[in-house]
């Protein structure tokens, strides 16, 4: 009976130690194909000036946002925010509000990956910066 046991606990700690694998080493789950694109994060911020308005955003002309009464909480500063996925390394991006002013840009991603988009004085604003404004 024991050495039933003793061969369970020795069976046991070899596949948790990784050794009772008969095909070989388990590949990592993470592969990247030495063809396939780099998914990088954009988030576009609509920070100050916003008031009930319609706003879109386009990314290399393609329409990836478009939300009505676009408020800017004046608690925060902000108005909504954007979170986008590109696999180009250069976006086209345009923020427009309908009726009112826009904006476009090139951002060059990962370098800036958050872009602020404030109202200012009748005009659109757009600010690529390498990190997120912290919240006050």
């Amino acid at each position: 009976m024991i050495r039933r046991w003793t061969l369970v606990a020795l069976l046991w700690s070899a596949v948790l130690a990784g050794q009772a694998c008969v095909r070989g080493p388990v590949p990592p789950k993470h592969v990247v194909d030495k063809e396939a694109r780099q998914v990088m994060a954009l988030r576009v911020r609509l920070g100050d000036g916003f008031r009930d308005d319609t706003v879109s955003v386009r990314v290399n002309g393609e329409q990836v946002y478009r939300r009505s009464g676009v408020t800017t909480d004046l608690r925060l500063s902000r108005a909504d925010t954007v979170d986008l996925e590109s696999d180009v390394r250069t976006v086209r991006l345009e923020v427009a509000v309908e009726g009112g002013p826009s904006a476009a840009t090139d951002i060059q991603l990962p370098d800036t990956p958050f872009v602020e988009a404030n109202v200012v004085d009748g005009r659109l604003e757009l600010q690529a910066l390498p990190g997120e404004t912290p919240m006050l």
